[in-house]
């Protein structure tokens, strides 16, 4: 069964089409495999062999080309009829004199209209051999350079999946508690990270888990400052901190939430920095409306945040989605994409600096009135003594 109904994958194509006329394109090759799920509603996690959705100006519906065991993965998940999944044969995989770019360029010649195509440039596992692969196979001389014509398409979500996102982010909130409670003098911390995964994918009991994309970000530290380490072999000691950043999913869509959590009694500049996050994050999701720019919100967030002398360099929020993100518009000083109602964005206020560390984060909906949190969990500073 599909995530979505017919009539919404077609809407997105149709979008999509929309944009390739703007852009000269008559057919576009679309790589990036959150990008095929986003056409078709394909969920092989298959992206490490070569895999293509083929939309085409005059056509409804996409053609989506895949290794030919995959192809058993669309039967379930895609819109399409059978007619329009296409295959190329195992020979092709694991081979050093065969490419799969040959006949998936076959395919695309029998099938596109013009040589005027669109490509998706720096999809995963789409490098300068798989390009020279697909060029002597296709005839990419007037290729147009598609990258991040989807992502803009994204960036404004649907009714449905702004509720995938409002599930997981239940979801979430529940392995946030699940991983403040694990944390305890003693733990291992890789005992700690398997009860946040087996909180994520069970999900709540009306609402399934889905696949997580990567595991539960949780450095531990005095400070933890690193920004995307995961569990070590080492046990949890008192007077540490670990920064979790945890991500739930519901059909690839994510609601993200970061906490810092200390075991012992925080110290005077730990509390600090927590009043700093929270002002900013406070300060940037009062600022976030439709109309305003995203560089107007980065600039609440340092009027907020700057009088307390901490140091953060890093942007401070992003446009979060279809495999958490979705390439729309940053908190940065020079993102002036302007808001617009049901975006949803990743409200991230992360100190990754030699001295400080803390994490503070959640993910928000906008709506004609302003931003709307996924989450209910406490902004409180949160400690465990034992």
């Amino acid at each position: 069964m599909t995530a979505f109904s017919q009539r919404e994958y077609r809407e997105r194509t149709r979008r999509l089409r929309q944009r390739m006329a703007e852009y000269g394109i008559d057919s576009m090759l679309v790589l990036n495999e959150g990008n095929i799920n986003y056409l078709t509603g394909y969920e092989g996690y298959s992206d490490y062999v070569p895999q293509v959705a083929l939309v085409c100006q005059d056509e409804e519906d996409p053609w989506l080309i895949l290794r030919e065991m995959d192809t058993l993965c669309a039967t379930p998940t895609v819109y399409l009829p059978g007619s329009r999944v296409l295959s190329y044969a195992e020979k092709y995989i694991g081979s050093s004199r065969r490419t799969p770019w040959e006949p998936i360029g076959e395919l695309v010649r029998e099938r596109a209209r013009s040589n005027r195509i669109g490509l998706e440039m720096t999809a995963k596992g789409f490098g300068v051999k798989d390009h020279a692969a697909l060029a002597n196979s296709l005839d990419l001389s007037r290729a147009i350079d598609a990258d991040g014509m989807l992502s803009k398409l994204q960036a404004v979500k649907s009714p449905a999946e702004l509720a995938y996102m409002e599930q997981a982010g239940k979801i979430v909130d529940r392995a946030m508690q699940v991983a403040r409670l694990e944390v305890a003098a003693g733990a291992r911390e890789c005992d700690v990270g398997a009860a946040i995964a087996s909180a994520l994918i069970k999900g709540m009991p009306e609402i399934p888990g889905g696949p997580c994309y990567g595991s539960p970000t949780m450095p531990v530290g005095s400070p933890a400052n690193a920004p995307h380490l995961k569990w070590s072999d080492a046990s949890y000691k008192m007077g540490c901190q670990t920064n979790f950043e945890l991500g739930a999913y519901r059909h690839r869509y994510a609601c993200a939430l970061s906490r810092t959590v200390f075991l012992g009694e925080p110290t005077p500049r730990a509390q600090h920095l927590h009043k700093a996050a929270l002002d900013g994050f406070l300060a940037e999701v009062e600022t976030i409306r439709p109309g305003v720019k995203c560089s107007d919100v980065w600039h609440a967030f340092q009027r907020a945040f700057k009088p307390y002398g901490v140091r953060k360099e890093s942007r401070s929020g992003y446009s979060i989605g279809l495999d958490w993100v979705d390439g729309g518009g940053s908190f940065h000083e020079d993102d002036h994409t302007v808001i617009e109602p049901n975006m949803a964005f990743h409200v991230l206020i992360g100190i990754f600096e030699k001295d400080d560390g803390y994490i503070f984060s959640e993910t928000v909906r906008v709506t004609e009135n302003g931003a709307v949190s996924l989450s209910n969990l406490s902004r409180d500073l949160l400690v465990n003594f034992g």
